[in-house]
């Protein structure tokens, strides 16, 4: 029942934390909840501690449930076990082991805390995700692609505005709220001119990374506009200087798909969205390095040629090397159909 709500903390905080894992914290004493914590942003105090300072003394022989198990490292922030020992927690209920980090049960496990592993499948998936990018130092990404029955996001003329209906733009933004950047070819932007935000009540939205080898960028666009959103270009032009200072350009000798994830990861992003035209988005399907694939299908047959097709490359490959994700949730907006892929890690 109390994994079950540290576990909503988790979910309310996905893509927001950075490189860091969400995690949440419930400390329960006499069955009651005293503490409620959740990591809110890198840098910030980690749920168990965050947790033992709203329980203060009533922390004191209660029991804390926690997502992942607490941390015994120093980082931006002190470890988490220590909090969990000086408030004289009795025992720590954890979920998941944390596999980078070693230590951390046997020193508390010193201190006569008792510790409890209660393992949740859901949780288990979702952190090995989290696990598996710490290990390549890439970010968790997600290739959105929003088109026709025939594969197609525009057609011919280059119309691609509303291929799916209203209610799977909404469904788009909750999507965007959920990741801390979204990655973007340069024509794109060209071509549609787009904002790139979250149009959600206290919703969050992405840090815009736009894709351009050249270098060749016109700051008049509208995403350009708004001087309190940081931006960030990614080219192989070492000439190229921003005229803003809320825009930032990052140098790469060779703009392909693993060298992007990892200078973004790098520079912080834990969670990417991949939004943007057939060539970005073949390029970052064609990748091992992405693991979730969320596609909107519209009722509709386009037709004519496969300039539009979203995914496409210049090799043919035998079927048996082809590209495979498994389809986790199959979801109805309105006439439209979402469909939810990952790949096994």
């Amino acid at each position: 029942m109390y994994m079950d709500a540290a576990r909503e903390l988790v979910k309310m905080t996905v893509g927001q934390t950075g490189v860091n894992p969400p995690v949440g914290a419930i400390i329960v004493k006499g069955g009651e909840i005293v503490g409620i914590g959740a990591h809110l942003k890198d840098g910030d105090a980690h749920a168990e501690v965050q947790a033992i300072r709203m329980a203060k003394e009533k922390s004191k022989n209660a029991t804390i449930y926690v997502t992942l198990e607490p941390c015994s490292h120093y980082g931006k922030t002190p470890p988490c076990v220590d909090a969990i020992i000086e408030a004289r927690i009795k025992r720590v209920i954890f979920s998941v082991k944390d596999r980078s980090l070693k230590g951390c049960t046997d020193l508390m496990k010193d201190h006569g805390i008792e510790v409890i592993q209660e393992s949740n499948e859901a949780l288990e998936q979702f952190y090995a995700e989290f696990f598996h990018g710490k290990q390549l130092q890439v970010p968790i990404t997600t290739v959105k692609v929003s088109s026709s029955l025939d594969g197609k996001v525009a057609n011919d003329f280059s119309e691609s505005k509303w291929i799916t209906n209203k209610q799977v733009k909404e469904d788009v933004f909750k999507l965007r709220h959920r990741h801390d950047a979204i990655i973007t070819g340069y024509q794109t932007i060209k071509k549609d001119n787009p904002k790139l935000t979250t149009r959600l009540r206290d919703g969050k939205s992405p840090t815009p990374i736009i894709l351009s080898r050249s270098g060749i960028i016109d700051f008049s666009l509208d995403i350009f506009k708004d001087d309190s959103r940081n931006i960030i270009i990614i080219t192989e032009n070492k000439r190229l200087r921003a005229p803003y200072t809320h825009v930032t350009v990052f140098y790469l000798d060779k703009c392909n798909v693993e060298n992007i994830l990892k200078k973004l990861y790098a520079s912080g992003f834990g969670r990417v969205l991949v939004e943007s035209g057939p060539n970005v988005t073949s390029q970052f399907l064609n990748s091992d390095l992405v693991l979730h694939f969320t596609l909107y299908y519209a009722p509709k047959l386009i037709g004519g040629s496969g300039r539009y097709q979203f995914f496409q490359t210049e090799d043919i490959v035998p079927l048996h090397e082809s590209k495979l994700f498994t389809c986790v949730k199959t979801e109805h907006i309105e006439d439209n159909l979402k469909l939810t892929f990952k790949k096994e890690i």
